[in-house]
């Protein structure tokens, strides 16, 4: 595509979603149509809202150092909008007239867990407290286990009929946990509340 080059400057007006009143210079034609792209795409011009010093700002200046520009822009969209400070780093060596330009994200992951393996329960193991189940529940998985066959010396084969072995003993025997919730408001507390 080649250098797009486009000033957004400091004047927001009608534009407010998607830049702030900190960017610098004029805009031009390129920086009109960037800031289309960004009103289009929901996205937001992350140099534009964070107020810095000129220095910070200037991504490109001329060799002859009159003239500087804000031509390099970060652009993130206002649904995930956790940047926390957009600016340029003049002493990064990046063998080009532009300056490095940094965007600090700040970003909650959530943990994301594997569901196809794992039931959706657990399993009862109070029962196991009991002699008689506890020795059922031994037997059941000594007898399924001397039945198993490995066929091949693969260990992935082998943890997965374990783990079948397990989990099939454990249906048989232990049974599934109820869930056992506190209930939020006492027989005692409804009649304090009635008097």
């Amino acid at each position: 595509m080649g250098d797009l080059n486009a000033k957004i400057g400091l004047d927001n007006t009608g534009r407010e979603r998607i830049m702030g009143r900190h960017g610098l210079g004029c805009l031009n034609e390129n920086g009109e149509r960037f800031a289309d792209l960004c009103a289009f795409n929901d996205l937001v011009i992350g140099g534009s809202i964070f107020p810095h010093k000129t220095i910070h700002k200037a991504t490109w200046i001329s060799p002859d150092g009159r003239s500087s520009n804000q031509i390099n822009h970060i652009a993130i969209g206002r649904k995930w909008r956790s940047l926390t400070d957009v600016r340029v780093k003049r002493g990064a060596d990046v063998a080009s007239d532009h300056h490095l330009l940094l965007g600090i994200i700040k970003v909650k992951l959530r943990a994301s867990q594997d569901c196809t393996c794992t039931p959706h329960y657990k399993y009862n193991i109070q029962n196991l407290k009991s002699k008689t189940t506890a020795e059922t529940f031994s037997c059941s998985v000594k007898n399924r286990y001397s039945a198993l066959e490995f066929v091949g010396e693969d260990v992935d084969s082998h943890w997965t009929a374990l783990k079948h072995t397990w989990q099939k003993s454990c249906d048989e025997v232990l049974g599934k946990r109820r869930k056992s919730q506190k209930e939020w408001l006492s027989a005692e507390e409804t009649v304090e509340s009635s008097n």
